[in-house]
């Protein structure tokens, strides 16, 4: 009876299966038949293609907040963060005063070898004038095949006729390492995303790092990218036969762990994260806590545990589906909750857990790391093993308009036409040194207080601090580097940067963080 009583509830639920397939089956086919009863019975002559892209949209909505709908521009530029490689020229720009101007040219790209400078004036792009373009038509004059020759007609500060410059596009590595430089015995690498060479790109910064003591990896307001990318970053820290993550979709459980010792397997670590680090930077760091490896400090991380495989879809388009949830080593979910279909709040919540006081620790989601036995939990992103406090900038409504409206882009590019480029490096070759003898003067400033409509005399002492950090920074990201903005902000503003080198410095503190 026993046996039969099995059998029963077996050929239930494969009834109760083949139903449910039925059911699926018919609402697919219902939808198929309204299309068709469009197409040939409706009173007017409509496309099909914005009615079912918006169905299709409405329909990811009612999903988790990480599955989207993406356009063919969405899809071109996922591909370029994912692989971090697209033909082009290798400039930053910005709009400036309706015309193009260069920011940065990128290392070893056609620009930079035809010695294109910041603050270049782009007045024509193949012989079309472009003063005024919308910008992001910019990036689709400028890309194009390997190989193809481009033609800008450029405006140069002391030059009495606009030059005329052919480049040859080639393909652009978009690096993920955003800044690496040393402080004393510590070394300190940003990674602005997990794209393909994350960990071949972080390998060379770490060694050209030389010999240092400690290791920060900031992985602040990184969003993520490809778990393989995350997986192979990890690893580099991790001995043979660690796992680093594992993911649990319908029916399979796949386990990532290392096949070999890692080559950084000895340098004491500080992993910084703050509410915005995401998905692939919670691999990182949660498997990094896990095994006991470093010291995760900072804010708790966003909380992203989905995995997302990216469908193409015949017309150029796309869908991220969530396919899985992943889990640490040591078995912690770190999605935090969401309701199906409510992505605006969700999404909103970016103020959480500023303070470890606020965390709910469920001892439901207790977890314990797994060499040292150390409490940590699931359920709500990564808590920081030590939180670093920082007093709060409360910047005016003015001030964080002009930062958002780029006004210290905008204002460099102005100062770079009194002060030029050449005369900086020829003064101060290096961004630190720029950063220990360039003068700011008041002059400089009021182009950005004029340009921002900002007056000086209304704003704190830090809010003033925090301009001149941001108007350097910006100044030298433009001469030296996307590097030379991270160091100066980071050593004239940047606190979170500032603790979390004071804990790099301290190895008892690290130590004991981890018993």
């Amino acid at each position: 009876m026993k046996r039969f009583a099995i059998l029963i509830v077996g050929l239930v639920a494969t009834c109760l299966s083949v139903s449910a397939q039925l059911s699926q089956q018919q609402q697919i086919q219902k939808l198929n038949y309204l299309y068709q009863q469009i197409r040939n019975n409706y009173v007017d002559d409509v496309p099909l293609e914005p009615l079912v892209e918006e169905a299709i949209i409405a329909t990811i909505k009612e999903l988790d907040p990480h599955s989207s709908y993406l356009t063919r521009e969405e899809m071109s530029a996922l591909r370029t963060r994912l692989s971090g490689e697209f033909a082009g020229v290798g400039i930053r720009y910005l709009m400036h005063n309706d015309t193009l101007v260069v920011r940065t040219t990128l290392a070893n790209s056609p620009a930079e070898r035809a010695k294109i400078l910041p603050n270049d004036r782009i007045i024509s792009i193949d012989n079309r004038t472009i003063i005024a373009i919308p910008t992001d038509s910019v990036a689709t004059l400028l890309r194009g095949k390997p190989n193809t020759d481009v033609s800008l007609g450029i405006v140069r500060r002391g030059k009495d006729k606009p030059l005329s410059i052919t480049l040859k596009r080639d393909n652009i590595e978009s690096s993920a390492i955003s800044a690496a430089f040393s402080l004393g015995d510590v070394g300190y690498i940003s990674v602005s995303t997990f794209s393909k060479p994350v960990a071949s790109e972080f390998y060379s910064a770490y060694k050209a790092l030389g010999d240092i003591e400690c290791l920060i990896v900031d992985l602040r307001d990184n969003a993520g990218g490809a778990i393989t990318s995350a997986i192979d970053l990890t690893g580099l820290f991790l001995r043979k036969g660690d796992v680093i993550v594992s993911t649990e979709g319908r029916g399979n459980t796949t386990i990532y762990d290392k096949k070999k010792d890692g080559p950084l397997l000895d340098i004491p670590l500080v992993v910084l994260i703050n509410e915005n680090s995401a998905s692939a930077s919670e691999i990182f760091a949660g498997a990094i806590q896990d095994h006991d490896r470093g010291v995760v400090v900072g804010h708790t991380s966003f909380g992203k545990g989905l995995v997302q495989r990216v469908l193409d879809l015949k017309d150029g388009t796309g869908v991220c589906l969530t396919i899985a949830r992943y889990k640490t080593p040591s078995g912690r979910v770190i999605q935090r909750p969401y309701s199906m279909g409510d992505r605006e709040e969700y999404m909103l919540d970016t103020i959480r857990y500023m303070h470890p006081d606020s965390i709910p620790h469920d001892d439901e989601l207790l977890f314990r790391t797994l060499k040292r036995g150390r409490k940590v939990y699931g359920g709500g992103g990564i808590t920081p093993d030590i939180y670093i406090d920082i007093d709060g900038v409360e910047l005016s409504p003015s001030l964080i308009k002009a930062y958002n409206e780029s006004k210290f882009e905008h204002a460099a590019i102005d100062i770079l036409d009194r002060v030029s480029t050449e005369s900086i490096i020829k003064q101060w070759p290096t961004y630190k040194a720029f950063n220990d003898k360039f003068l700011l003067s008041s002059e400089l400033k009021e182009i950005f207080y004029h340009n921002a409509e900002i007056e000086a005399e209304t704003l704190s002492d830090r809010e003033r601090e925090f301009i001149e950090a941001m108007l350097l920074a910006t100044i030298a990201e433009s001469v030296y580097g996307e590097h030379a903005r991270h160091y100066i902000y980071g050593i004239r503003f940047d606190r979170m940067m500032h603790q979390a080198m004071a804990i790099a410095n301290d190895e008892e503190l690290i130590r004991n963080t981890l018993l």
